[in-house]
């Protein structure tokens, strides 16, 4: 069977359509199997994400110049999985539609591209200045280590929040433009929301405890939006995987702030 590229940009991701793969029917138990497969490897990363920033093992220097240590050239590598699971999902979503929409694949490449290299501007910021940071700058605050205090907390965190934003827009609107005829079955709605759940576990355990404080709204406004588009399009599996994600991952974050905040209060009060 030929494949179509559809018109598109030199260098940006192509989003592919099969002729012929229009209205299917799912066989057996699941009516989006491949999807749950990249939906599961997408949590699996999210999980040796947070398993790569817990762990002890990490912590020691790639070379004997110590320019970085495992963790923070794990974190980049598994950034760069997360980058291209999300395109593939896009591909997927764009080839397993009936629906062709002309002139969206080239826009969808766009909004695509501009969130993997802001995310990725992100990654480089952010794993460096932690490095630094934490090894040079724990005891004084010199004004070098004030900058790389602000980019290791708060510029890099608003810098990541931006990437995360345009890559989860661009498979939520892509979803949208690019519709599945089936419907999910109960196994599909298992398996969706227990891959949303790891995925709001790993994103909680990731960001739950910046300092930035912005997390919250981003996440939260992420889920709304994925919210108002399941209202426009019912029962689309990549609008159901955010909203649960993002909504668990909204809620422990904020209870857990609420937890710090609680304790700060009461660390002040007895002194």
């Amino acid at each position: 069977m030929s494949k179509k590229v559809l018109p598109g940009v030199a260098g940006l991701p192509p989003l592919t359509q099969v002729p012929g793969t229009g209205t299917r029917v799912g066989h057996g138990r699941l009516a989006h199997g491949r999807l749950h497969l990249l939906l599961t490897l997408d949590s699996l990363v999210v999980v040796l994400i947070s398993v790569n920033r817990k762990a002890g093992g990490t912590l020691a220097f790639v070379a004997d110049d110590q320019f970085l240590r495992w963790v923070e050239v794990n974190n980049m590598v598994l950034g760069l999985c997360t980058v291209l699971l999300y395109h593939l999902v896009a591909v997927h979503l764009v080839n397993d539609s009936p629906h062709r929409r002309r002139g969206a694949p080239l826009a969808l490449g766009v909004l695509f591209t501009a969130g993997a290299y802001v995310y990725a501007l992100s990654l480089g910021d952010h794993e460096i200045t932690n490095y630094l940071h934490g090894r040079f700058c724990s005891e004084s605050l010199p004004t070098i280590c004030r900058v790389v205090a602000f980019n290791d907390d708060v510029f890099s965190d608003v810098v990541f929040l931006a990437g995360f934003t345009l890559l989860n827009t661009t498979l939520m609107v892509t979803q949208l433009l690019f519709p599945t005829d089936r419907a999910p079955r109960p196994w599909d709605n298992v398996l969706i929301t227990v891959n949303a759940l790891f995925i709001g576990a790993g994103i909680t355990a990731n960001l739950a405890f910046e300092k930035a404080g912005f997390d919250p709204f981003v996440v939260g406004a992420t889920a709304v939006f994925a919210l108002v588009l399941l209202r426009v399009s019912p029962r689309q599996p990549v609008l159901l995987a955010p909203l649960f994600a993002h909504l668990a991952e909204w809620a422990t974050t904020n209870l857990n702030k609420v937890e710090r905040a609680r304790d700060d209060y009461e660390t002040d009060s007895a002194r």
